[in-house]
């Protein structure tokens, strides 16, 4: 009995791996096996000790499932097809940018208006110009636009401290062409507080269109000052500040003789001067008569008011390296700016109102 049916269950193994049982009859199938195995000789591996029936249960049922899977098909991997434009041959050709043709130059576009800042020929920033004192400001501009300007040409004020100045004046009486440079000059007075002003131009076409620098306006800026205490010098006295008050008369065209003694030829000579500047004639130089003496000098400029300059500052201040002839070479302007330096006043290198009075009164 037992012989027949391990016989039997041998069969239906081998209709399943035939193929020749419906799917269906062989899991019926395979549900049986684990009982009528139960009598047969199974290897050790499957049944085990004990004749454990889940091991037994297992083998049978992998039997089954390997004749099955026997049967299934096997899927093939299908070709992948390349896509257009890739990496290989057969892709389509991938376009690409032409790279610029060497030597083509870039249009650029220039405007018609437009000035660039060269220097200010007068009155630097901050110069200090005494409260209610006249002074003329000129910058130097170039003509970077691609229209010529003409005496159709304006100066106008654009914002800030107008200091007296006017609306608008004409700006040349010539022509500037592009690529040329013009000095612009507008009279101005500083005004009569103290304090720091600023005052922004800018230039106009004939046909009404402001322009300026490509940055904005150009400008002036100076520094108020109170007037300064001038200290008193008449006929018997002598010094270094003789000496500067001789010179002074000489750059304003009268002939003292330079001695650094206040005599009588020194007295008649600044009673002169008074005469032509309508003050009194009392041959004392005074403050009125000393902010009609001095003049600002500045490097580069030469006579007898740059003398009176380095006589003060080598004989009265000590610097020896400044020679004593009426040029205002780098040598004299580095004294000046070291002397402003030790004053406290903006070191600009230009003996102006309050470097003279310091360099006086001091």
């Amino acid at each position: 009995m037992k012989f027949g049916i391990c016989m039997y269950v041998a069969r239906g193994v081998h209709l399943a791996q035939r193929g020749e049982s419906m799917r269906s009859k062989i899991i019926v199938f395979a549900a049986l096996i684990p009982m009528i195995l139960a009598a047969c000789n199974l290897p050790s591996g499957a049944a085990g000790q004990g004749g454990d029936f889940d091991a037994v249960s297992t083998y049978a049922a992998q039997t089954v499932a390997a004749s099955v899977n026997q049967n299934q098909p096997t899927a093939t991997s299908q070709p992948i097809e390349q896509q257009p434009g890739a990496q290989g041959t057969g892709g389509a050709p991938t376009a690409t940018s032409q790279p610029p043709q060497a030597g083509q130059p870039t249009a650029t576009s220039i405007p018609c208006n437009r000035a660039s800042f060269v220097e200010d020929v007068t009155v630097p920033d901050n110069a200090s110009i005494v409260v209610g004192k006249a002074f003329i400001k000129t910058w130097k501009l170039k003509n970077v636009g691609s229209c010529a300007w003409t005496s159709g040409y304006s100066l106008v004020f654009d914002s800030g401290d107008q200091m007296g100045g006017p609306a608008s004046q004409q700006l040349t009486n010539g022509t500037v062409a592009p690529g040329q440079t013009i000095e612009i000059s507008v009279n101005l007075v500083a005004p009569n507080s103290p304090g720091t002003y600023k005052g922004n131009w800018k230039l106009k076409d004939p046909n009404g269109a402001i322009f300026a620098l490509s940055t904005g306006p150009f400008w002036v800026q100076i520094k108020a000052a109170a007037a300064p205490d001038w200290p008193t010098f008449k006929k018997g006295d002598s010094g270094n500040e003789v000496y500067a008050i001789q010179y002074l008369l000489v750059h304003h065209g009268q002939t003292p003789a330079v001695d650094g003694i206040f005599g009588n030829e020194t007295q008649s000579e600044v009673e002169d001067f008074q005469t032509v500047k309508n003050l009194k004639e009392d041959g004392i130089v005074g403050p009125e008569t000393w902010q009609n003496l001095i003049v600002a000098v500045k490097q580069g400029d030469t006579g007898p008011a740059v003398r009176a300059a380095q006589q003060l500052l080598k004989g009265k201040f000590g610097f020896n390296a400044v020679t004593v002839d009426g040029i205002f070479g780098p040598v004299t302007a580095q004294a000046v700016k070291d002397f402003q330096s030790s004053k406290g006043i903006a070191s600009d290198g230009i003996v102006g109102p309050i470097t003279w009075q310091k360099l006086i009164n001091d």
